[in-house]
């Protein structure tokens, strides 16, 4: 199909609202003129009478979505001998963030890891990945994931060679309790332009599989959006159909002789879903989310992602929502100086009433849970400039297992400029003594975190913290000037905020064969889901524990096989 402008599309789309009947309930909305979601959870829309569908387009397997998981289905399905069409609502390949978690790739051989599927590490996260779930996650799913983790990072890694992208692999972390401990593990994938996979990698990657894909003969249909599935029999029957709507305002119907593949991103854009499937992170984000706003070539953002597409249109037809309260995706606990990526903080953690409120030695999706159960969802970090010496070297985000990639590491001088490059943009603050510092923190109590300040640091003298169980090894007094604080909330202009909602994770009820499944947990006949919103491989939290698994299992092994599997259909 051509390409066209987004404003073509948003008036296309509207017009098909009001052939739908829905009027001012418009599909796309311009930026400049907000208005309500397409069409609500219990409010389907019509069908799309016969003689008003202006094309027809049959293959094997439908795909809808052009994230990482919708293309990596699509190029595994073709290199299988399956014929795909895929279409999607965005101008262009998407993706977000860049770590991709494997057990047992050739990569890490290569570096001398040992992280097999039979591993002791291997069995430490899948431990810990279940327990931080209350053992409510689909343990088939994740089975299957380790068993097949390497061979599908393999394949990707030769495939995103020959686009040109290289492999990195992330450090690994040793939690001092060991709980939180992970070895490396995570891949990302970066080129001259983009040196850090970790965070900007996934948008590469995507685009390498849209390439791959087009110059094998594949078919994309962007500036197209689906409205609803037809399933057979009354909603009874085998899924076979989607009926879409492209930039001009034409209906499309895409017939899939096998299976339709939803690939179609998260809800965090829809206020109803939010509402009702992920109340802790709507009553925490509310005001932080665009919700009028549809914008299908969303990159990084933090104001909401999707409009969870596929997941209504899932339950118009019978799909089941999944046993498991959903993963809710957020992280940045804390303003300051991590001493790992994935990690909180070795200082002190108070809330607006000066209180400390949690063992500070966590990763940053607990804690930034933590942080959101405080006062207006407000929070105020305290260090020393002695913290900078705890390390031998500083490294930023996305810093490789081995230096592959050129990001250099800090000396704790160094470090310490580096604070005071924000302390120039107002990002922290500092000061010759606590005192100074509480000062230009607006909205803390002052006398209440003096307080806990000096019960924080008698704690560190004696060894023990009798509040929080702060490990001794790394409870660090603070006590040597200059002092440095800040503060921190949630944005709520679509910047990075402090804490910040990235996705929602999960949604139709899925199998290990990503079948989406009825209310009795049976498979519904040829509709399968990929991606972010499979259903039970995460409940409660996203933890980042195994950073990149989202990535690295929905996204790319389970896509891998689905092609496979489609393939003996």
């Amino acid at each position: 199909m051509k390409s066209i402008s987004r404003r073509s599309f948003i008036a296309g789309a509207a017009a098909a609202n009001v052939a739908l009947g829905l009027g001012s309930v418009a599909a796309a909305v311009a930026e400049e003129a907000p208005a309500a979601p397409l069409y609500e959870l219990d409010n389907p829309p019509a069908p799309i009478p016969d003689d008003q569908i202006a094309e027809t387009y049959t293959a094997d397997v439908i795909i809808v979505g052009s994230g990482p998981s919708g293309l990596c289905t699509a190029v595994s399905c073709q290199e299988n001998g399956v014929d795909v069409i895929l279409f999607s609502a965005g101008s262009h390949a998407v993706g977000r963030g860049g770590s991709h978690q494997a057990f047992g790739s050739k990569y890490q051989k290569e570096l001398g890891i040992d992280y097999g599927p039979g591993s002791a590490d291997a069995f430490h996260c899948m431990r810990h990945e279940h327990y931080n779930a209350t053992f409510m996650t689909d343990q088939r799913k994740w089975s299957r994931w380790l068993l097949n983790s390497g061979a599908s990072m393999d394949w990707m890694i030769d495939l995103m060679a020959k686009h040109g992208l290289n492999v990195s692999l992330e450090e690994g972390y040793n939690d001092p309790d060991g709980w939180l401990t992970s070895p490396p593990a995570s891949h990302n994938f970066w080129n001259s332009e983009v040196l850090s996979g970790s965070t900007s990698g996934a948008p590469l990657v995507s685009q390498a599989y849209a390439d791959e894909f087009l110059e094998n003969g594949g078919r994309i249909d962007w500036n197209t959006r689906a409205l609803y599935l037809i399933r057979e029999d009354d909603n009874k029957g085998r899924v076979s159909a989607v009926v879409a709507v492209t930039e001009d305002g034409s209906y499309v119907k895409y017939v899939a002789n096998k299976a339709i593949v939803l690939a179609t991103g998260d809800f965090t854009r829809d206020r109803e879903l939010m509402q009702k499937y992920a109340p802790f992170a709507y009553e925490s984000f509310a005001d932080a989310i665009d919700w009028n706003n549809y914008n299908y070539d969303t990159g990084d953002t933090f104001s909401g992602i999707f409009h969870g597409d596929g997941h209504k249109m899932g339950l118009w037809i019978g799909a089941a929502w999944q046993h498991a309260p959903v993963g809710q995706m957020v992280n940045s606990g804390m303003l300051g100086p991590r001493f790992h990526y994935s990690a909180n903080f070795w200082g002190i953690n108070l809330n607006r009433d000066g209180k400390r409120f949690m063992n500070e030695i966590t990763n940053f999706a607990y804690s930034a849970d933590a942080f959101l159960m405080n006062p207006g969802k407000t929070a105020f970090f305290v260090w020393d400039s002695d913290y900078a010496y705890k390390k031998d070297q500083w490294i930023d985000w996305g810093y490789a297992y081995k230096e592959v990639n050129g990001i250099p590491a800090r000396t704790p001088e160094e470090e310490i400029a580096h604070w005071d490059l924000f302390v120039s943009t107002g990002m922290y603050v500092k000061g010759d003594t606590i005192e100074e510092v509480l000062d230009q923190l607006e909205g803390i109590d002052k006398e209440a975190a003096l307080e806990s300040i000096a019960k924080y640091n008698k704690y560190a003298e004696q060894g023990y913290d009798e509040e929080y169980q702060v490990n001794p090894d790394y409870l660090f007094p603070i006590a040597t000037p200059p002092f440095y604080a800040a503060k921190a909330s949630i944005a709520t202009d679509g910047s990075f905020g402090v804490p910040c909602l990235l996705t929602i994770c999960g949604g139709l009820r899925t199998d290990d064969k990503m079948r989406v499944c009825d209310i009795n947990d049976n498979p519904i006949e040829g509709l399968y889901n990929v991606g972010i919103m499979t259903g039970d491989f995460y409940a409660n939290v996203y933890s980042f524990s195994l950073f990149g698994q989202n990535l690295g299992a929905c996204c790319t092994t389970f896509p891998w096989l689905l092609g496979k599997d489609l393939a003996e259909l």
